[in-house]
């Protein structure tokens, strides 16, 4: 698998190897955790994904939640295809993303958007939504 370019020509390294998990900590996983952050966090939407976002527990990492319903396909394929994917471009660029707690909402249909696309629309919408939050704590 070679790299993939994304819309401003710029290349991304092929994914590579076992043992780059995302680990547990990373995830969000519970109800009360996704309730908390639709409630109470900052929007910002891009062409591909909606990121909703709020402070996070654990100060040292950034989570990611996934919410992908039926509207966005009825094809549970092409729901878990878009799970797979956020997951991947989260794992990817975890380490340049804001410590937050971010849940990822689809906008667009299935088929859409590459991997690459998502790497970038991500981390591109979770620093707009850390500046917001800069802004509203008066940094």
């Amino acid at each position: 698998m070679g790299p993939e370019a994304d819309a401003d020509g710029r290349t991304w390294p092929a994914p590579s190897g076992a043992g780059l998990r995302l680990p547990r900590e990373a995830r969000l996983r519970s109800r009360k955790d996704f309730a908390r952050i639709h409630a109470g966090g900052l929007r910002a939407r891009g062409r591909c994904i909606l990121v909703v976002a709020a402070p996070g527990l654990n100060p040292a990492t950034p989570r990611l939640g996934l919410s992908v319903g039926l509207r966005y396909s009825k094809s549970a394929v092409a729901r878990n295809r878009f799970r797979r994917q956020c997951r991947e471009a989260f794992r990817l660029e975890r380490r340049h993303l804001p410590h937050l707690d971010l849940v990822v909402i689809p906008v667009a249909r299935p088929g859409q958007h590459s991997l690459a696309h998502l790497r970038d629309e991500l981390v591109t919408l979770a620093r707009r939504i850390q500046r917001k939050l800069g802004d509203a704590c008066g940094h």
